[in-house]
């Protein structure tokens, strides 16, 4: 079993220490989340948080933080949990991003995508809310074939371009996972990604969701290709943190990757400190994956 650690609400010279920790332990790779801003005086709040998420959390950029978290490991893999691909007005831009963060990591950059929670993102970006799913499904399309050989021409419903070049491409296709919890997101990640990038999930909710993903692989004829089902385990109903036997029953279900954390999340708290954060952490290496 693989373990992702999830860096949450951290700045990124800590995010950066836990991400080396992390590969020490023997973690397979490391997530960091996005919001390219949160505003203050907002109401709009995620729906699946249990309480309201503080708009000062930290969000560290992911090309630039998954590029230090590269640069300073050898084995880790880092993935983006998840970007708001559908408010990036410029495919070109996270194409080359990308393709940049797998040349310099031998192909250990794994890219989650969703369509978000926050209005007030696609508002400031000037993108219409209610296209972010087309949007999403369109720039993802235009990604694959911008990280092909071109060069590359797009006519769609969102964006158009003549014959264009987008290097540096990567070597290897660079998976894409999709982060979804309603049905018809969890059907759509079936159809069109790679890998199903999961929130905190219970362990007693999983057969259904990965039900709905393989409805929606075999709609597409896609039953035979590899699919990575990631998620993480939310606390017990007795508030236990998962143990070792719980994820090797969610393995059995077709977890292939499982994502530890978000660490406050897991902590139950709304801002742990860095010396705690390390130790659970440490904790968990030990508790579980030893």
């Amino acid at each position: 079993m693989n373990y992702w650690l999830h860096i949450h609400n951290t700045p990124p010279e800590q995010g950066l220490e836990l991400a080396v920790l992390a590969e020490k332990l023997g973690f397979e790779g490391v997530l960091g989340d996005d919001h390219w801003f949160m505003p203050a005086g907002s109401g709009n709040q995620d729906p699946n948080e249990r309480a309201p998420l503080p708009m000062d959390y930290v969000f560290p950029d992911l090309f630039a933080f998954g590029g230090a978290v590269l640069a300073r490991t050898s084995r880790l893999r880092f993935g983006s949990c998840i970007m708001v691909l559908a408010n990036r007005t410029n495919p070109f831009l996270v194409a080359k991003a990308a393709g940049t963060l797998a040349r310099i990591s031998g192909d250990r950059f794994v890219m989650g995508v969703g369509s978000g929670w926050m209005r007030d993102e696609y508002d400031l970006a000037g993108v219409p809310w209610e296209t972010r799913v087309p949007r999403t499904v369109e720039m993802i399309d235009i990604l694959r074939k911008l990280w092909g050989p071109g060069p590359v021409d797009y006519h769609g419903r969102f964006f158009d371009f003549p014959a264009t070049f987008a290097e540096p491409r990567p070597e290897k296709p660079i998976p894409v996972y999709m982060g979804s919890i309603a049905p018809a997101a969890l059907r759509r990640t079936g159809q069109i990604a790679d890998g199903w990038m999961g929130m905190t999930s219970k362990l007693a909710d999983l057969p259904g969701q990965i039900a709905l993903i393989d409805e929606g692989r075999a709609q597409a004829g896609r039953l035979d290709e590899p699919f990575d089902y990631m998620v993480g385990l939310a606390r017990n109903e007795d508030g236990s943190l998962p143990s070792l036997d719980e994820y090797k029953r969610a393995a059995d279900l077709g977890v292939t990757q499982h994502h530890v954390g978000p660490i406050d999340h897991a902590l139950g708290v709304l801002r742990s400190s860095f010396d705690d954060k390390k130790k659970y952490v440490e904790d968990f290496a030990r508790r579980v994956m030893r």
